[in-house]
């Protein structure tokens, strides 16, 4: 009897140390990046813009008006990152002949918003700079560009707003496959995303099921392109295929080696030579975005 008791016990204690474990990570996982001041580029010329909403985050971001400009792209950073991260792909934009839009998501950088979603919740944050896109540069087309967590803001903001291209890179088909990726025991990765992600409902509102960008990329209806990494740890080669699948075909790019990184960086004439003449097809009327 008092060996039962002693395991039943020990089971309970087991349980609830998992459970508190557990409990940790997801809260690691939503918590938001410590709100900083970003200093502006001195070799990009943009003016700092805040978007107020009432019931919305703050949204900070940086806009470079290039004149003559052929059209402007919204360029949204991954997880744990800000706008910094998308420096560098802004400057080449900008000598390609494009306006930028650099904005840090909610709960990231300069930013208002305590949590983050998971590119969900950030839908909302896409929608938002999409439509301020337009309204600051009226009669010119916009793209927009998204890595991880930005490429998922960007599909969860369409179809109710849409650019009229898109540069999705890196981006994960459902949340549960690239969260069990993420786990560290091989043959249970299934069963520890479940137990993780059970906890999506009572913090944020929504369930694993409503995050799965494979369901929601078909329905956006404008040119789109893949950027994917061959070595990406979290996002498997299936879930990248299944993706180009239900976006109807759309082009897909594989970086070689690369893993779940900067992928400007990892190939840069790669980069150059992928991203700019489909901007240019689908964005400029004369070419302008050919020339570097």
């Amino acid at each position: 009897m008092r060996l039962r008791i002693f395991v039943g016990a020990a089971l309970v204690g087991l349980c609830m140390v998992g459970g508190i474990g557990l409990w940790s990570v997801g809260s690691m996982l939503i918590a938001r990046e410590p709100r900083h001041a970003l200093t502006a580029p001195v070799d990009l010329p943009v003016e700092r813009v805040a978007l107020d909403q009432v019931d919305a985050p703050e949204l900070v971001g940086w806009v470079a008006d290039r004149k003559g400009s052929c059209g402007a792209i919204v360029l949204l950073h991954g997880r744990g990152a800000n706008r910094m991260a998308m420096l560098q792909r802004a400057k080449v934009l900008f000598d390609a002949g494009y306006s930028v839009i650099l904005f840090d998501l909610s709960g990231h950088g300069e930013s208002g918003g305590a949590i983050q979603g998971f590119g969900y919740t950030e839908g909302r944050d896409a929608a938002r700079i999409l439509a301020y896109a337009r309204q600051h540069f009226p009669g010119q087309k916009v793209g927009a560009l998204g890595s991880s967590l930005g490429a998922a803001s960007l599909v969860f903001a369409a179809p109710g707003a849409l650019a009229d291209a898109y540069v999705l890179e890196q981006l994960y088909a459902t949340l549960r496959e690239t969260t069990a990726w993420r786990m560290p025991f091989r043959f249970l990765r299934g069963l520890q995303a479940d137990v993780l992600l059970a906890q999506l409902q009572l913090r944020l509102g929504f369930g694993a099921d409503d995050v799965r960008p494979v369901d929601r990329i078909g329905k956006i209806g404008k040119p789109l392109i893949l950027l994917a990494g061959s070595a990406d740890p979290f996002i498997d080669r299936d879930q990248v295929v299944a993706l180009q699948t239900a976006a109807a075909g759309s082009p897909l790019a594989w970086f070689e080696g690369a893993g779940h990184v900067d992928l400007l960086r990892y190939d840069r004439l790669r980069y150059r030579d992928v991203v700019l003449p489909f901007l240019s097809t689908n964005l400029c009327q004369t070419g302008v975005g050919d020339h570097v």
